[in-house]
């Protein structure tokens, strides 16, 4: 993954639950087609099982504080 060797699927968390469902839902249909691009990039690799989407409660997740406005 991006030049750097891992063993496995790499994990990535998220907070949204709607967002995560369709990651492994091909059947779900986007509105935007920016968001369709991106969602049939990941749904793609899930499928090849290069990456695992899985939840995160918000407070435990970190990475959300760069998301945000301080």
């Amino acid at each position: 993954m991006m030049g750097i060797p891992i063993n496995g699927p790499a994990y990535i968390f998220g907070d949204n639950q709607s967002v995560l469902a369709n990651t492994t839902n091909p059947g779900s249909q986007l509105k935007k087609k920016s968001n369709a691009i991106c969602y049939h990039f990941v749904r793609e690799g899930v499928a090849r099982k290069e990456w695992i989407t899985t939840y995160i409660k918000s407070e435990h997740n970190v990475a959300d504080l760069l998301t945000k406005p301080l």
